[in-house]
């Protein structure tokens, strides 16, 4: 079975931000969307018993680095709460 995908507005705007071209965004996490939709298992869960996970973005946007989604699931969907550059100094 396969979830649905709902982008909140925190990650949607987070996205615009990291990649301002729509069409280039959608081409950007569509690999994340379509490996959660299947198991989201595949991210890691932030800290252990917290229903908050995160998996990396492996298609980078030109200028885009190390990016990261959060999200949470249940077993019909999957909820993108948001998107982050992380910088490696950190």
């Amino acid at each position: 079975m396969l979830r649905q995908i709902i982008e909140e507005h925190l990650f949607s705007s987070g996205l615009q931000d990291l990649v301002p071209n729509s069409r280039r965004a959608d081409e950007f996490v569509e690999g994340a969307k379509w490996t959660l939709c299947r198991d989201p298992e595949q991210g890691t869960q932030v800290r252990p018993g917290s229903p908050v996970w995160a998996i990396p973005v492996n298609e980078y946007a030109p200028g885009v680095q190390n990016v990261v989604i959060y999200y949470t699931f249940d077993s019909e969907r999957v909820h993108l709460l948001s998107i982050e550059e992380v910088n490696d100094e950190e």
